[in-house]
């Protein structure tokens, strides 16, 4: 039987063999040495803040294995614990990174008290993002508001990778701020999500954008594009693949040649044609394929 006491004497040991072999071995103790950990993760002694953190990542991995496990809800409420301002911000921040892997939507609610802290709501969004089932993303949508202009676009992205249907609208208005860094996160966030909208915004303007932006807002009316020809909607993705063959970049150009040629119709094919007379190798040659492809 685990022996508590001695478990955390280890992990404060001035053997360094000592320290592993504890932090090693524990994901056998108990949930309840996790608060004392949270306090040992803070020391001033390196090797054993870094043995407590250990442990602590050591017990989450244990019970993330399996969702049924029956320490699970013990190590979800000592980690949740952990988040509390009685901590030290380094703690607080590997305690809501490890939840991120284990919480359910029952700890949504602990998780997001310090959606607004500026120390905090990045691990918190990170950790909510992860969190399966409606009450993360409702609780992220409904924080969205009040968040800070410089941190929207965190949300955003956190919509796009979960690509909730439920936030499209915020996408929809981030892509109208005046703000360029919040409208190309929604650009990027409705891309991943891959919804229609009933009206469809402006684009961010080029002219505005820097050449890195100018990729990812090629990048992301592709993604759209790819979205769009999954569900059917062949001529919004034709268009968008039409715009990136007009483009004088070889790789946008490859880009719409292929995205045309898995929509596989005649008007995608009339489209590639020229290409296979295109004076740029790489085009041309990625017509053919393509050409075959279609073909075959």
């Amino acid at each position: 039987m685990p022996d508590e006491k001695l478990f955390l004497s280890e992990i404060q040991s001035d053997s360094a063999d000592a320290r592993f072999a504890a932090w090693r071995r524990a994901g056998e103790e108990a949930a309840s040495a996790i608060p004392q950990l949270g306090k040992l993760a803070a020391s001033d002694k390196p090797g054993v803040a870094k043995a407590a953190q250990e442990a602590l990542s050591t017990m989450t991995h244990a019970v993330g294995k399996d969702p049924k496990a029956a320490k699970r809800p013990a190590v979800v409420k000592g980690l949740l614990e952990l988040t509390g301002a009685a901590y030290a911000l380094p703690v607080r921040v590997h305690a809501l990174r490890l939840l991120s892997g284990i919480a359910g939507e029952e700890s949504v609610a602990a998780i997001a008290r310090e959606i607004h802290n500026p120390e905090l709501r990045e691990e918190v969004v990170y950790c909510l993002e992860r969190i399966p089932g409606p009450a993360s993303i409702q609780t992220l949508i409904k924080s969205y508001p009040e968040a800070k202009e410089e941190f929207k676009p965190r949300f955003l992205a956190a919509f796009g990778h979960r690509k909730a249907a439920e936030a499209m609208d915020l996408g929809v208005q981030a892509m109208s701020s005046p703000n360029k860094e919040i409208a190309m996160a929604g650009l990027k966030a409705l891309a991943r999500i891959g919804r229609k909208p009933a009206t469809l915004p402006g684009l961010p303007d080029v002219a505005s954008l820097t050449e890195w932006e100018k990729i990812e807002r090629a990048d992301s009316l592709l993604r759209y594009a790819d979205e769009q020809a999954k569900v059917g909607n062949l001529a919004d993705a034709m268009n968008i693949y039409r715009s990136a063959l007009e483009r004088p970049e070889e790789h946008w150009q490859c880009a719409g040649v292929i995205g045309l040629a898995k929509l596989g119709t005649p008007e995608a094919a009339a489209a590639i044609l020229p290409k296979l007379k295109s004076d740029n190798r790489k085009v041309r040659l990625t017509a053919e394929r393509a050409w075959k492809g279609m073909a075959g």
